[in-house]
């Protein structure tokens, strides 16, 4: 089994490229998705219409500082330099907290300090 550590590094690496397809093959199916302006995404069928039509980022690099995992944990701390939709840039640090089972991230809790996007 892949190390969760490098899971999650693939998923930054993965919405960085816009590699979407990469992206959705490391969430459950059942997925719940807790992030500062919006309900819950439960669902990967909602977890999909996130990324694809409701995100507001237009493009972005994150770097990460910080990598904790305790099985089935792992929380990222890291920072967010990028472009919105509406042509503004965004930069922004955050904390990730993420719940694993059998591999694949079944919960997902983004926390901003700063602009929350």
């Amino acid at each position: 089994m892949e190390d969760l550590k490098d899971i999650v590094k693939k998923y930054y690496i993965a919405v960085d490229k816009n590699d979407l397809d990469t992206l959705f093959s490391i969430f459950a199916d059942n997925i719940v998705y807790k992030r500062p302006g919006y309900e819950p995404i439960e669902g990967m069928a909602n977890f999909k219409e996130f990324y694809q039509k409701n995100r507001i980022i237009k493009e972005g690099h994150h770097t990460l500082s910080n990598i904790i995992a305790s099985d089935p944990y792992v929380i990222v701390e890291g920072e967010f330099n990028g472009i919105l939709k509406d042509g503004s840039k965004s930069h922004t640090t955050f904390v990730d907290v993420y719940t694993f089972s059998s591999g694949k991230a079944i919960k997902r809790h983004t926390y901003f300090d700063g602009q929350s996007v």
